[in-house]
């Protein structure tokens, strides 16, 4: 609602950026970062506040790996090869499925 940064009761636009680790459209994927837009106004994503994982707004391999081992989780993603390997699948060329959740615990 209205009381809060972002205001789910009005349009928005949901800005997701896959960044590479030269810049460049042929670099390894190394991060996603999400922005918001809301009434012409760019919101950034909140910071991680978890103790044992670096202050971040954006997901990379080191949060990944310092989350699985807050929250105690097998870190297959790692084991995997990381940002790494969904760089070299992306560059396979992707379809991006979305699916809306709803989580009656929140």
């Amino acid at each position: 609602g209205s009381e809060f940064v972002l205001d789910a009761t009005k349009p928005m636009t949901i800005v997701t950026q896959f960044l590479t680790d030269d810049g460049t459209d042929n670099g390894v994927f190394s991060e996603m970062r999400r922005l918001y837009v809301q009434d012409g106004q760019v919101i950034a994503n909140s910071f991680t506040n978890w103790d044992g994982i670096d202050k971040t707004d954006s997901i990379s391999d080191t949060m990944c790996s310092q989350s699985k081992q807050v929250f105690g989780d097998i870190d297959d993603f790692g084991k995997k090869g990381g940002l790494k390997k969904q760089s070299e699948a992306m560059a396979r060329g992707m379809v991006l499925v979305m699916s809306l959740w709803d989580d009656h615990d929140a």
